[in-house]
């Protein structure tokens, strides 16, 4: 009876132990069922060992840079005059009867004379002026010409009190920060960026996205200071947007932490990467198993294979830590935006899970047995 006992306990921790191999939890896919082929007709991922070589050939360059249309465009005039202009003109007249003041002279003021969307103004005593397109001084002489007939030896200072339409728009992470005027300090990037509202984002990882018309371009903040080109001229309109970088990579598995990830710098590695969310499990991990999954580019593809695509092929580049050596290659493997860092479980670790699993039933149904047999035998 004990015998028969045995044999059943045994089938049944048998039994226990084959169920449990696909009902237990876990992280995700093992390094074999990564790098096995698919039996449901799914793309196969294709596996790449990281190495020296192919960190380099899978780097890209992520600088980025203004086009021609931007960067040839002149430094505004910011004299010159356009529509909507608004202009405060003051008359000092020394005639018995001036035209704007009272008897005896003096100095008339004229305020806030609209330029029109014509380009026109109307001054009386003068009629319809065209300002639009001309400099302050220019418009200045004009009017002293136009009013000498009607009084004598009139003088005419003209200011240009605000622009309707030669301002910039800036927004930052927080939202619109406000319009800012084009003028003598802000007629490019770096004068705008000093004169402007804070836009709450550290500029070594931050970017900027100018929109001009129908063209949107955008550059590294950092950038902007360490290289001239990239200083370029304002344009009234111009709508300007400061951001934190938005890539990210996605972190699973026997990691320090699953999350997704924002990058901390322009350029990541892999190692700074696994630094960044704790590292692997030491308790779960397998480092052997450290998978980098992305969408590579066909032309990335092609590099590293030699294999011409005509779409982006689903790749899995996979990093052995237990070599040494793999530390200095994982510090020179870019990551890059959407990527899946992935860290396989320890094959140990799925053993234990199944002998913890199998442990409560066994025992339970031992001392069930035991006491059927200590009862039987009594």
């Amino acid at each position: 009876m004990v015998f028969s006992t045995s044999r059943g306990l045994l089938a049944l921790g048998v039994l226990i132990f084959l169920s449990a191999c696909d009902s237990l939890p876990r992280s995700g896919p093992t390094i074999d069922e990564i790098t096995a082929q698919p039996t449901d007709g799914s793309p196969a991922v294709e596996i790449v060992p990281i190495t020296e070589e192919i960190a380099r050939l899978t780097r890209l360059d992520e600088s980025r840079s203004f086009s021609p249309a931007f960067q040839n465009a002149s430094v505004e005039n910011i004299e010159l005059i356009r529509p909507l202009d608004v202009l405060n003109i003051t008359v000092w007249e020394s005639g018995e009867f001036p035209l704007y003041g009272g008897a005896g002279g003096g100095a008339s003021g004229l305020v806030d004379m609209r330029v029109g969307l014509d380009g026109t103004f109307f001054m009386p005593q003068v009629g319809t002026v065209r300002a639009a397109g001309k400099t302050i001084e220019g418009l200045r002489r004009e009017l002293t010409a136009r009013i000498a007939p009607m009084t004598p030896e009139p003088q005419v200072e003209l200011r240009l009190e605000s622009s309707g339409t030669n301002t910039v728009r800036i927004f930052g992470s927080e939202g619109a920060l406000g319009e800012v005027p084009i003028g003598p300090g802000t007629r490019t990037l770096t004068g705008l960026i000093a004169n402007a509202p804070s836009a709450g984002v550290n500029p070594t990882i931050s970017q900027l996205s100018i929109r001009r018309g129908n063209l949107v371009e955008r550059v590294w903040v950092s950038d902007i200071f360490n290289d001239p080109t990239l200083d370029i001229a304002l344009r009234g309109g111009d709508v300007i947007n400061i951001e934190r970088d938005p890539r990210s990579f996605i972190a699973l598995g026997e990691l320090g932490a699953q999350a997704q990830v924002e990058f901390t710098g322009r350029d990541i590695s892999l190692m700074e990467a696994l630094a960044t969310i704790g590292g692997l499990n030491s308790s779960t991990a397998d480092p052997r198993g450290v998978f980098v999954l992305r969408e590579e580019r066909p032309e990335v593809y092609q590099r590293i294979t030699g294999q011409a695509t005509d779409g982006p092929v689903r790749t899995g580049y996979v990093m052995d830590l237990t070599k040494p050596a793999a530390f200095f290659v994982a510090s020179n493997f870019s990551v890059r935006d959407e990527d899946i860092i992935f860290v396989s479980e320890a094959p140990y670790v799925q053993f234990l899970k199944i002998i913890g699993s199998i442990t409560p039933p066994i025992t339970s149904v031992n001392s069930t047995a035991q006491l059927l047999t200590g009862g039987l035998g009594g």
